[in-house]
Parts: C-alpha cells; sequence; structure tokens
C-alpha cells in the first residue's frame, strides 16, 4: 500500500511539474502578424529604405523583401524560416537565396512592451554586408 501511495504521489508531481513548464512555455510564444513592413536603417543612419515579410504562421514560412538603391542588391521574396520565441520573431531567409549583394540573411527582432512593434537587426553576408553587415529594422503590422 505504501509503495502504491509513493507512486502516485511521485507521478502527481511529475504532472503537476509539467503542466507548469508547458504553461510557462505557452505563454512566452509569440504568435507572428502575418504581415510586417518598415525601414531598414545603416548603423550610421546614412542609408534608409523599406523592408517588408509575409507570414504564415501555420507553417512557420513566409517571404522577406529588402529594399536597397541599387536594384541588384534588393532582396524580393525571398523565402524565410520563422522562429517566434517570448518576444524575439527569427526570419532566416532560405540558405539557397542570395543575390549579387546580400547572403545568409536573417533578422531578428523584439516585440517592444505595450506595443505592437518590433525593432531589430538584419544580419547579412556578401558585398553588401562587408559594408554593412548589420543594419537596424524597425517594422509594424
Amino acid at each position: 500500500m505504501k509503495i502504491k501511495a509513493a507512486t502516485f504521489i511521485r507521478q502527481a508531481a511529475v504532472m503537476s511539474g509539467l503542466a507548469i513548464l508547458f504553461t510557462s512555455v505557452a505563454a512566452q510564444v509569440v504568435t507572428a502578424p502575418s504581415k510586417l513592413s518598415g525601414r531598414w536603417t545603416t548603423v550610421d543612419g546614412a542609408a534608409s529604405q523599406s523592408i517588408s515579410a509575409n507570414i504564415d504562421a501555420a507553417t512557420s514560412k513566409g517571404t522577406l523583401t529588402v529594399w536597397s538603391s541599387s536594384s541588384d542588391c534588393t532582396i524580393r521574396d525571398a523565402p524565410i524560416a520563422v522562429t517566434s520565441t517570448g518576444e524575439k520573431l527569427i526570419m532566416k531567409v532560405d540558405p539557397s537565396y542570395s543575390n549579387p549583394c546580400r547572403s545568409e540573411v536573417s533578422v531578428e527582432l523584439t516585440k517592444k512592451a505595450d506595443s505592437d512593434d518590433y525593432e531589430g537587426e538584419l544580419r547579412q553576408g556578401g558585398r553588401a554586408g562587408a559594408r554593412f553587415p548589420i543594419l537596424r529594422v524597425k517594422m509594424s503590422p
């Protein structure tokens, strides 16, 4: 009888712990908006252009467009994988995508408190990445 009671208590404790864990994780997940748009700016503020994303939250995929003053450097509807945890939203361009100026592009945004707005950075390699590996980004639904 004592063994059954101890087993029952142990199982109840494990189940309670799992319930708390899953509730905590669920509370931290941010639902990605279906569309975001805004601007990227160089760190020195000398250049700025439009940026936008379309996101399918059901598949965690979407597309990213990053405009540039040079048409060769513009990213148009590049396929992205989207991850959202806590207040963070991360969009990574598919590694197979590149253009003459940009490669290995990712955007990491943080949702601002008490707002629908996001702020963060675009990181990139390639020719544009050599000059500006990090761009500041502000986006909103």
